[in-house]
């Protein structure tokens, strides 16, 4: 009996079970076609962006601050200036107004609003200067691969850098202010260790809203607060959150244990550790909102004004 080509073979099993999808007869199914196959997410390896977690992100903080801290020098030494005379409990700059009374004739004490003004504008260079540091050296050495130079840092963040201070002189006066309000005085001193938990709280809450802010207005043109909170909701800060409490916290604790200038020296390096931990913040939440690398995040940090 001739069977010809069409012939039919008996099994006892099922043929998928051994079934192998690279068979060079075409004898047997690709299972990877089920409609249930879900194809993994291509993997991403950027020396800025983060994936998910916090294991991403600690990996990547770790990268950036290894690459960047003999470029990042320069910012440091430049913020010491104003983290040693100007940042500060906003209650002590009040002793200069009898001085500026007796100065300008008795009308010292109407210059004294102004005098806060200025005192809180300067007293937010530190956070203005190392973030923008951050951005104009971290994101083109992640792009390009290697270290830009001093002018071209510095012209990729020039021009934001007055809307970037604005921010922060709004951030330093709710942060300053609130221990002129709220006082040891009005609570008594059973207040006085709750009362700085709630101030180091808020404080913590301001620098971490700033620092993804900040990079918002680097970054990108035409966004604000409603970018920032929306991005921030894309991610854990768990990282930006414990940078943040050490800008609070490490310089009243360095000042108590060393002396004014180890306050200094600690104010420094936790503010430049706070702007590194913004970023790649930024970068994580940007690319769980939308595909992102550091190319595409240095095009848009050089690309022109309107």
């Amino acid at each position: 009996m001739d069977h010809g080509e069409a012939r039919i073979f008996m099994v006892e099993a099922p043929v998928v079970a051994a079934a192998d999808p690279f068979d060079a007869e075409g004898r047997t199914a690709d299972l990877t076609l089920s409609r249930a196959f879900v194809p993994p997410a291509p993997s991403l390896s950027d020396p800025l962006v983060p994936g998910p977690g916090q294991a991403e992100w600690s990996h990547r903080f770790g990268g950036v601050l290894g690459r960047n801290a003999l470029a990042l020098l320069p910012v440091m030494v430049l913020i010491a200036l104003p983290m040693h005379f100007f940042v500060g409990r906003l209650d002590e700059a009040v002793i200069a107004a009898p001085y500026l009374s007796g100065l300008a004739d008795g009308l010292g004490l109407l210059l004294l609003p102004f005098m806060w003004l200025a005192y809180l504008a300067v007293s937010a260079l530190p956070q203005v200067l190392s973030l923008a540091g951050v951005a104009g050296v971290a994101v083109p050495r992640a792009a390009g691969g290697s270290r830009p130079r001093l002018r071209r840092a510095w012209s990729l963040v020039a021009l934001r850098l007055r809307a970037l201070w604005l921010w922060f002189a709004a951030f330093s006066v709710l942060t300053g202010s609130l221990p002129l309000l709220l006082t040891e005085d009005q609570f008594g001193l059973a207040a006085a260790v709750p009362l700085a938990v709630v101030l180091g709280v808020v404080s913590t809450g301001v620098l971490t809203f700033g620092g993804v802010l900040g990079c918002v207005v680097l970054i990108e043109r035409g966004r604000g607060r409603r970018r920032a909170l929306h991005l921030l909701t894309r991610v854990r800060p768990v990282g930006l959150i414990t940078a943040a409490a050490a800008v609070v916290v490490a310089p009243g604790v360095a000042e108590a244990l060393l002396g004014g200038f180890a306050a200094t020296a600690a104010g420094v390096v936790a503010v430049q550790l706070w702007a590194i931990a913004a970023l790649v913040t930024y970068a994580q939440a940007r690319r769980a909102d939308e595909p992102v690398t550091s190319l595409s995040l240095m095009r848009e940090l050089a690309a022109p004004e309107d």
